[in-house]
């Protein structure tokens, strides 16, 4: 794929310091390598909200799991609506 590509102010400067720092061999492999950059950064923040969800979802069963709690909804249930749930 052929892109014509403009670039100006801060974009430009950064790609051509990494053509200058060698990190890149020309501006065209410096802009492919900021992709990919871009990319697998998506990926690990992805990745990390995943975890996140997974950790949630643990905490959220440990919570609404709890015998506890169970045995506490059943007391308050004999004592002040007498064996009725609303």
């Amino acid at each position: 794929m052929n892109v014509n590509l403009h670039l100006s102010g801060e974009a430009e400067s950064y790609i051509n310091a990494l053509v200058s720092r060698g990190l890149a061999a020309n501006k065209t492999e410096a802009i492919r390598l900021v992709i990919v950059k871009c990319r697998d950064k998506e990926r690990e923040l992805d990745s990390e909200k995943r975890d996140i969800d997974r950790m949630n979802q643990m905490m959220m069963e440990l919570v609404w799991n709890n015998e506890k709690d169970e045995k506490a909804g059943k007391f308050y249930e004999r004592k002040y609506l007498r064996g009725k749930k609303k």
